[in-house]
């Protein structure tokens, strides 16, 4: 049989076929490579690396798990010359105002690292948190475990092609064929890079902060991919959008009605399975309009932004926190594109700002939830601590939707099917898979 030449390894393909995970620890190293195994990508732990003994840990000085999440990837992925995937995790709760947050496992000393062993500090901080808790009544001890992991790598990896997730422009004019389809039962014009201003609404009711915070990261999710974000704003019963499609690696554009099919039908299961419902969560038809100038473009930018404003949520349109923001920012002169690199922009919760879908030198990230409350201290069956298979928040923390069973009550396999990293882990298997398919 003759030897077929070998085909050229895409630059991008080559840059992810080894990915360093941030940490130490061999059963984190080999939990992640099994939730993120890909063919043709290997994973190894920072010990796994000759000349490791010389890695300097960055401190983590960020206020979020976000901001943790990268400051850890982009050291390391520095020091090692590979991408990098690191993730920073922890439990908020509500009624707290987000804590214990970023120093959950540090929660009893404010923070500050001492020489506790970790069934002693574990011990401390749960009895800080019901402390905290107290007199608060169960039905608001809403919580979850966060997890967000972030991929960085050198910016030479990082694609600057149209349709990539790297900075694009964004541009005030439009070209491409005109289309005209039916979504519900409104005609829809659809032009090919245009931007859009689309607004979808409950059919009745109103979303949660939890259920908000779900659907931002569903307008962001094809951030950088199929569509530009401009600016997303979840309000309590209605949603604004300002985007513009991109163009695929085939040259077709996505159509608005599979844009908005895939935000309104992941958003409706994932909130009906958090409060065991079923059926329509939004009404069937929404509103767009084709932005023809960047003046139209600012001024729509400029309501959305003063939306909560006039609802009485907020007092300034940056405080709102479920306003997410993607390559356009708010200045004194106006709405303006962001530059293509700006590392100390944040969001109203402390978060990066995304640069065409992400912060500078980052190839992806991914977030995941484990929803609960925390239980209200006191003996079986009803109270808590209770449990013996977890550690940390586990013993306090009632699992949703149900809220009957604590995460040290649940088995070690359904624990790793729901958890938040589990959840995050799958969200990043995802984009590593588009990454190398359209590398």
């Amino acid at each position: 049989m003759t030897d077929q030449p070998s085909q050229p390894v895409p630059p991008e393909a080559a840059a992810l076929s080894r990915i360093v995970i941030a940490t130490g620890n061999p059963h984190k190293v080999a939990e992640l490579s099994r939730l993120l195994a890909l063919p043709g990508v290997e994973f190894v732990g920072l010990k796994d690396l000759p000349g490791h003994e010389s890695f300097t840990e960055p401190e983590e000085v960020g206020d979020t798990f976000e901001a943790n999440a990268t400051i850890k990837a982009r050291s390391y992925a520095a020091q090692t010359g590979l991408p990098c995937l690191a993730d920073d995790s922890g439990l908020e709760v509500v009624a707290l105002g987000g804590a214990p947050g970023v120093i959950s496992s540090h929660y009893c000393t404010d923070g500050r690292e001492v020489g506790m062993s970790r069934a002693e500090r574990d011990a401390a901080n749960n009895a800080k948190l019901l402390r905290e808790l107290e007199g608060v009544p169960a039905e608001e001890r809403s919580a979850r475990f966060v997890c967000v992991m972030v991929l960085a790598g050198s910016p030479s990896e990082v694609s600057h092609t149209p349709g990539g997730r790297a900075f694009q422009p964004a541009s005030g004019t439009f070209s491409g064929a005109v289309q005209k389809s039916h979504a519900g039962n409104l005609p829809h014009w659809q032009v090919g890079g245009a931007t859009y201003f689309v607004t979808f609404r409950l059919k009745s009711g109103g979303l949660s902060d939890s259920e908000r915070q779900l659907v931002c990261d569903a307008c962001t999710h094809w951030h950088g991919e199929r569509i530009l974000l401009h600016l997303a704003t979840v309000m309590p019963n209605h949603v604004h959008m300002i985007f513009r499609p991109l163009s695929l690696a085939d040259g077709s554009w996505p159509t608005l009605p599979s844009i908005m099919q895939s935000i309104k039908g992941y958003t409706s299961r994932a909130i009906n399975s958090g409060r065991q419902t079923s059926g329509a969560l939004w009404q069937s038809e929404y509103h767009d309009r084709v932005l023809r100038t960047p003046a139209e473009i600012e001024q729509k930018m400029e309501y959305v932004a003063l939306n909560p404003v006039r609802a009485g949520l907020v007092q300034k349109p940056g405080e709102y926190p479920f306003s997410v923001r993607g390559d356009w920012e708010r200045t004194a002169a106006g709405w303006k594109a962001r530059p293509p690199v700006d590392p100390q922009a944040v969001d109203a919760r402390g978060r990066p700002l995304m640069v065409g879908g992400l912060s500078p030198g980052i190839l992806s990230t991914s977030r995941g939830t484990f929803e609960g409350r925390i239980g209200l201290p006191g003996p079986p069956p009803s109270g808590v601590p209770r449990g013996t298979n977890g550690f940390g928040y586990d013993p306090l923390f009632l699992v949703g939707p149900e809220c009957r069973q604590t995460g040290a009550e649940l088995s070690t396999q359904e624990k790793n099917r729901q958890s938040h990293r589990a959840v995050a882990a799958g969200d990043m298997l995802q984009q590593l898979r588009a990454h190398l398919r359209h590398a």
